[in-house]
């Protein structure tokens, strides 16, 4: 690792004019990077919501079932997403330090180490079904969460591909390819779905049957696959277009840039599975307090979910840009900050939101009584945590672009696990409050990991950073 030099002290004369400049340059890098990227987020985030509607209209079993499913998928592939976040500060670092060979070695060292943990995962995840009967889940509820798990497997190692693309050419810039892939996935997933699950087309009211079986989960988990096959498609011909192609330059032998990524990706790939890992779990052990409050919980989860879908694309471009920073000699600081900024406010207008009509969101996605009661209270707890979601997220990006992968998996390990967790299975199953209190003990977790993460961007920000 080469040390950056000490950054240098901006010229007195007019150095508030030249710092409002910067930050007003800085905040439009920022977003015209964060808005391309949060639009994609929402497109793969969406195609979820899609499943979850029309299972949610189909029978809440089959939506409980799924939701499991879903979550214990989610958790397999957090080793890949880890992967896919050890690119951000190598790729945006030697983007900075105009590195493109760099850049692109590790982009298909971060490919073949996506497959490697993707594949086991992926059987751990099915075989992970098996324990679902003695956690206490329902028995109806094993079935379709096994089935949709199954049908969804091929599309867990595409998006582990896609998610590696996607941040090769974020360090770049180039955030359209990712967004027309969602958006091009989401049109497949809206046709496939309805006919795997419902076997038919509908909209509404409206229903065209077609004679296809309705497959339920099993069909969500299927058009899943289908819809990820198209993401990873798009977006691999894009970053493939970007392949250096200049002669005479010795590449870093495989093994080595491989052992890179997974050095880097480990600690990170460890904090997503702390952070992925509770809220998963406490998904599966919804299923115990019964099928309306695994419904209830899956709704509200997906809803808070989205709207974190377009924090996660400011704490993507705060990463490229505090990279870009240090590959450049610069300070990451003003990066950083505006880009925690930024997080914190969007995520206050989405709490303001969930709180404002709970109600009118439930009813996009269940007929249910019970279960849009229950909702409606999830989400105002929801409302709660936004603002903390996006400071820990953006904080957690800045470091990740800084190369500060140790602390934030410490930092996630003790919020949740020691803290958030216990504190969500006293509340939900020994108090007696059921699904809410299961969200207030993850709430305190969260509150915790988001003051450690922002504490620590601040400290390190303070002197000059190492590149990775």
């Amino acid at each position: 690792m080469s040390e950056n030099p000490v950054y240098p002290t901006p010229n007195p004369s007019g150095a508030s004019d030249d710092s409002n400049h910067g930050m007003r340059h800085e905040l439009g890098r920022i977003l015209r990077l964060a808005l391309p990227i949060s639009l994609a987020q929402f497109g793969q985030m969406l195609l979820g919501l899609v499943d979850v509607a029309i299972l949610g209209h189909v029978s809440s079993t089959e939506l409980g079932g799924a939701s499991i499913g879903r979550a214990i998928g989610f958790v397999s592939t957090s080793l890949c997403i880890g992967v896919a976040a050890a690119l951000e500060p190598l790729a945006a670092q030697a983007v900075g330090a105009d590195e493109e060979r760099t850049a692109w070695e590790a982009f298909t060292a971060s490919l073949g180490a996506s497959v490697a943990v993707c594949l086991p995962g992926c059987i751990l995840a099915v075989l992970s079904t098996w324990m679902l009967e003695p956690l206490g889940i329902e028995s109806a509820l094993i079935a379709p969460a096994r089935a949709f798990l199954v049908a969804q497997v091929p599309g867990l190692l595409f998006f582990a591909l896609f998610l590696s693309a996607k941040t090769y050419l974020q360090a770049h810039g180039r955030t359209v390819p990712a967004l027309l892939a969602a958006v091009t996935a989401n049109a497949v997933n809206v046709i496939a779905c309805n006919v795997l699950v419902r076997g038919s087309l509908g909209i509404g009211t409206w229903s065209l049957g077609l004679g296809t079986p309705a497959l339920g989960a099993f069909g969500a988990g299927i058009a899943s696959s289908i819809a990820s096959f198209v993401l990873a498609s798009y977006v691999l011909i894009a970053a493939l277009r970007l392949r250096p192609h200049s002669r005479g330059v010795t590449k870093t032998p495989y093994g080595a840039r491989l052992r890179k990524v997974v050095r880097i990706g480990t600690p990170i790939s460890l904090q997503i599975l702390a952070e992925i890992g509770v809220f998963s779990l406490i998904a599966v052990l919804a299923g115990r307090l019964g099928a309306v409050a695994a419904s209830a919980h899956s709704i509200a989860v997906g809803l808070a979910s989205f709207a974190f879908m377009g924090v996660l694309g400011v704490s993507g471009a705060t990463a490229v840009r505090v990279g870009h920073a240090i590959g450049e000699g610069r300070s990451p600081r003003q990066s950083g900050l505006l880009g925690i900024g930024v997080g914190a406010t969007f995520m206050a207008l989405c709490g303001i939101v969930f709180f404002a009509i709970p109600g009118f969101l439930m009813d996009l996605f269940t007929d249910d009584v019970r279960i849009r009661a229950l909702g409606i209270t999830l989400l105002r707890i929801a409302a709660a945590f936004e603002i903390f979601d996006g400071l820990q997220i953006v904080a957690a990006g800045a470091l990740r672009g800084a190369g500060d992968v140790r602390f934030p998996f410490f930092a996630t390990l003790g919020a949740y696990w020691a803290i958030g967790f216990p504190l969500a299975m006293f509340l939900g199953f020994h108090a007696g409050w059921g699904a809410p209190g299961l969200w207030w003990g993850l709430l305190v977790g969260l509150i915790v990991v988001a003051g450690l993460l922002t504490w620590r961007f601040v400290h390190i920000a303070r002197g000059p950073i190492e590149r990775v």
